[in-house]
């Protein structure tokens, strides 16, 4: 690479990285914030599922109290802890505890051995994104709040992304392959004409030129996650 041009390019990042900077400071808005937490590949003609769950507290919160035969997913488990502290333990690894905003991932096939709620006040809440069926019927215990299907999927992979939005800022989101899940986390957005708040959960449409986000608070940040279905072979 010739040096004269290299000098160029590096000029020119950092104009436009102090040309951004100018004008956020001019808007007082900041930029959206992209997080990838986690990506794999789905198993062909798999039937996945995003779902909400709670897991409640005393001797009925553990997938078993005590390490059991546990089971197994023929496709990947994404899980974000939305609420509460829990203990979780995925073969070959030593149990392991996340808080809220942690997540995990349980490999294909891999044994899920237990997941237990840390607290005797309250329940914990996941987010699982998984294929083969919902959690529930290995835990009866644990309470189904919301679930969503998604479609057969072939050469595809999913991922988990998180997006914060910082007071007045918007993203548009790029476009992917398959079926997308957005769970607002924290605050209001505005997305398709319509507005959803913490908690609530929507579809985004294959094959679209992606959805934009707004934040749609007064003041204060928004932070959405997203479960993405893309090609495996995409450049994203």
């Amino acid at each position: 690479m010739p040096k004269r041009w290299r000098i160029g390019t590096i000029l020119s990042a950092a104009f436009a990285a102090l040309f951004l900077a100018k004008i956020e400071a001019q808007t007082g808005t900041k930029s959206p914030v992209w997080e990838t937490l986690m990506r794999a590949p789905i198993p062909e003609d798999s039937l996945p599922n995003i779902g909400v769950v709670s897991i409640p507290v005393g001797p009925a919160s553990p997938i078993p109290r005590e390490p059991g035969p546990g089971h197994t997913h023929p496709g990947p488990v994404f899980a974000y802890i939305l609420q509460g502290e829990i203990e979780n333990q995925v073969e070959p690894d030593p149990p392991q505890f996340y808080k809220a905003g942690g997540f995990f991932y349980e490999a294909p096939l891999h044994v899920h051995r237990f997941l237990r709620n840390l607290s005797t006040t309250e329940p914990a809440k996941l987010i699982i994104f998984q294929e083969g069926g919902d959690q529930t019927k290995a835990a009866p215990a644990v309470k189904l709040l919301l679930q969503e299907p998604l479609l057969p999927t072939r050469n595809q992979e999913v991922s988990l992304l998180r997006l914060t939005l910082p007071a007045g800022a918007l993203a548009e989101d790029r476009g992917h392959s398959g079926p997308g899940i957005v769970y607002v986390l924290e605050g209001k957005i505005g997305a398709s004409g319509r507005t959803f708040g913490a908690g609530d959960l929507f579809l985004e449409p294959a094959n679209g030129a992606g959805v934009t986000f707004k934040n749609a608070g007064i003041g204060e940040p928004a932070k959405l996650l997203l479960y993405q279905v893309n090609d495996k072979d995409s450049t994203r």
